[in-house]
């Protein structure tokens, strides 16, 4: 730990120092020396890419905030006229939009977009019905087309039968015609 008469000394001596780079009480060398010294700092701050940029924002933001601009402005008519025209335009879009909004939410809020979740019911009801119905369907088509392969068999052997009762018919016929053109006796 340092005393306290070490801290006062180091201080004095410290004092010293910047007096003694400064100059004491040569107010013109002083004077000299903060010039300087403020030159490096600009210089080191022209050569500088990101402390070129900071003194260009530096400098727009001391000239825009300057009152002498400030009231170059408001002196100006066509300038005041152009802010007051693009606040009226701006303000002209904020509220189209807000009327939109507006209506927008009068529409959700209506009858009809309340009625939306029981029609989400009734569509899924229904959903359940037509999916009944086309498995209903299917089933139906399954056995129509069952039946109809067994009705044309039916209806193949029925031709089959009908074929051979015709040709009996026609053999009897035959037989018939030979009968009663040689009729026993």
């Amino acid at each position: 730990m340092t005393s306290d008469t070490e801290t006062i000394s180091h201080l004095q001596w410290r004092i010293q120092r910047l007096e003694d780079f400064i100059g004491k009480s040569n107010k013109t060398k002083i004077v000299e020396t903060i010039n300087k010294l403020n030159e490096q700092v600009f210089e080191h701050a022209n050569n500088s890419l990101t402390a070129r940029k900071l003194v260009k924002r530096v400098d727009e933001i001391n000239r825009l905030t300057n009152s002498n601009f400030q009231h170059y402005l408001m002196e100006n008519r066509s300038t005041k006229l152009e802010l007051i025209l693009a606040d009226e335009q701006r303000i002209r879009n904020v509220t189209k939009n807000l009327t939109k909004i507006d209506t927008l939410a009068q529409v959700l809020n209506g009858e009809c977009f309340q009625e939306v979740p029981k029609l989400f019911s009734a569509l899924n009801k229904l959903l359940i019905t037509h999916d009944n119905i086309k498995n209903q369907y299917g089933e139906y088509t399954q056995e129509i087309s069952a039946f109809l392969q067994d009705y044309a068999a039916f209806t193949l052997l029925m031709d089959e039968n009908l074929q051979q009762y015709k040709s009996i018919l026609n053999k009897t016929e035959q037989k018939l015609t030979i009968i009663k053109d040689d009729p026993v006796e």
